[in-house]
Parts: C-alpha cells; structure tokens; sequence
C-alpha cells in the first residue's frame, strides 16, 4: 500500500508538503506544479485519496502531526518510519493525517493560529520535544494529545528507555576491550548534553566499567552527518598517536560518516575502530562493515501512537497511559572483529 513517503520521493518533497496538499489546505500557497505533480503521483502509484468537498469537509476524521524537527530532509530514516506506522493505522480506523508540521513551522504565526483557531482535527501526536511555549498553546487549544518522547504527565505518552538503550551500546564496546569510546550526538533543545539522554547512557556505562569521560572524545555534531564527518575527520588529524579505538554514535546516520572519514584517513573497522550506532536504520546492514546499532521499533512507535490516540478521542483512557517499547541490540561486524 503506498504511503506520503513513496509520493515524496517520487515527486521531490517532503511528506509534509504532500500531507498538506492532499490536505487540500487552501490557506498556504503551493507551487501549481508542486500541487498537480503530487496528485499526479498520488493517482499514479494507487493512494487513495479525494479532494475534500467544502460540504463534507467538516465530516473528515483527522488529526495532526508536529515533529521537533526534519533538519531540512525530504526523507528522514528515524521520523519518515515514524510517520508510516502512524499513517497506516489511521487509515485502518478511518482517520487520515491533516498536517505534518515542524517546530520551526510553528514559529510562523499563521501556522500556529491554522492548528489553535482554525483546524478542525480532533487530536494532534507529537514526535519528541518542542519548546514550551509553543507546546502550551497547544496544549491549551487542542484538547486530544498523544506524545512520542514528549515529558508530560497529563498525556498518553509512547517511548522506549534511550538512556538504557544507548549504555548497553557502549557496554558492547567495554566487553569488547575498549576503553577509549568517542561519542558523537547532538544536545537537542536543552543544549547540554547532560540532559541527552543518549549521552547520559554512554557516560553511564563509561561509570559502571570505572572509566572516565574524556571531554575532547564528545563531539557535538548538532545530529547533523555532515557534521559527524568533518569533526571525526579533524580530531583523527589533531590527535595522531592519541585516537580513541571506538566510536558511539547516537544515530546512524552519524555513525555512517563517522565511518567514511575513518575510512578515508586509511584506519580499519572494526580493527583500528569500532563503531556501533543507534536506530537500526534499513541502510546501516549494508554499510561496509555492516554497522551495529540498536534496534529502535520506529514503524511501532508510530503504530502505537496513533492507536493509542484514536482511543483517547473514542474511548478515553481515565488516566494517561505510559507505553514503552522494547528496543535491541544488532552487533555486525562494525564493532565484533574475529582474526
């Protein structure tokens, strides 16, 4: 069954700008192009989707999606599976998406007054943390919320346990020997990474074994791939003779750069360099070595979500509910090296 990811990908958009123009949201301007090649596409590859009669528009079934940020993708491997899993399971209950926007879309006044004031969805799911403002005016507007990754007790909330998940990441690499481990991360809206909590798992196995944090082996790269590369690129050049053997990286995709500088400056995985990553993105098992990682059930996260909010707006829990997922751990031969 064809999904908002297989129209943006075959148009060259983001699943936002299809949900919102299947939407039919008349009050943001699209490109006439942009619109006809998404209908096009839509037709082409079997998505069943109509173009809302202003007199039935009130009947539609709907709700909204707010995602802390896409860093600018068209496709991202950790969210784009997120929204599949929501996707499909409001369409089994009759639901669809009405809007997918980003916490920087709703900086823009006329986005955030479109959800408060003028959208007729009957719940919003929103995926990880957004600043406070934003996300009490929503609150106060929008009386169904489910959140993934969000920290708030008074909504259904899905996650799975991050800080576990990335210290047995890092235990991985202790048991293997290492006691020089890289991590490579970003900070997201804290903008200290004691408040990551991937972060806070490699600094609590680093603990455990009796090891101490080195602070120049903590890369920010702002989550960005480009940014993982060039830092790792750097630090293997400014500290010859003193590299770490190991590398955690709190996303694949930054554990794949990491991968390709360490390549590029002439060093072996896992022999020179372990790597393991986080997420279990499809490409991370053809990555030369294969890349371990951790398992995270986005397509379920997503499924869990949107179910669990469909049953708050038919059949209300009497309090909100905690949903956590089970993750596991996937060692390839990026990190487990036999002579």
């Amino acid at each position: 069954m064809p999904t908002l990811k297989d129209i943006a990908e075959r148009v060259g958009v983001s699943i936002s700008t299809v949900s919102r123009v299947l939407a039919d949201e008349s009050n943001r301007a699209f490109n006439s192009e942009t619109r006809q090649k998404i209908w096009e596409a839509a037709r082409d590859l079997g998505y069943s989707v109509k173009p809302p009669a202003p007199e039935s528009a009130a009947a539609v079934k709907s709700i909204g999606c707010i995602v802390s940020t896409m860093q600018d993708r068209h496709y991202h491997p950790y969210f784009s599976v997120i929204f599949e899993g929501i996707e499909k399971e409001l369409s089994r209950n009759g639901y669809k998406i009405a809007f997918t926007f980003t916490q920087e879309d709703l900086k823009r006044p006329e986005i955030l007054r479109q959800i408060t004031m003028e959208s007729s969805i009957e719940g919003l799911i929103i995926i990880e943390g957004i600043e406070n403002k934003l996300y009490n005016s929503l609150k106060k507007h929008v009386k169904h919320i489910v959140g993934i990754d969000v920290s708030d007790p008074d909504i259904p909330t899905i996650s799975y346990d991050r800080v576990e998940a990335a210290r047995i990441a890092v235990k991985h690499l202790i048991d293997q020997g290492h006691r020089e481990i890289m991590f490579i991360g970003g900070t997201g809206l804290s903008g200290e990474f004691e408040r990551e909590k991937r972060y806070r798992g490699y600094k609590l196995a680093l603990e455990q074994a009796g090891l101490a944090i080195q602070p120049q082996q903590v890369l920010n790269a702002e989550w960005e791939p480009n940014n993982a590369y060039h830092l790792v690129l750097r630090y293997i050049d400014e500290h010859r003779g003193q590299l770490p053997t190991a590398v955690f990286a709190a996303s694949d995709i930054m554990a794949m750069a990491a991968m390709r500088a360490i390549a590029e400056k002439g060093f072996r995985m896992p022999q020179d360099f372990a790597v393991i990553g986080f997420d279990d993105n499809e490409p991370s098992r053809y990555t030369v070595p294969p890349l371990s990682t951790i398992h995270i059930p986005t397509f379920e996260i997503g499924n869990v979500a949107a179910r669990t909010l469909v049953q708050s707006i038919q059949h209300p829990y009497p309090l909100p509910i905690k949903i956590l997922l089970p993750f596991e751990p996937i060692f390839r031969q990026s990190s487990t090296w036999q002579a």
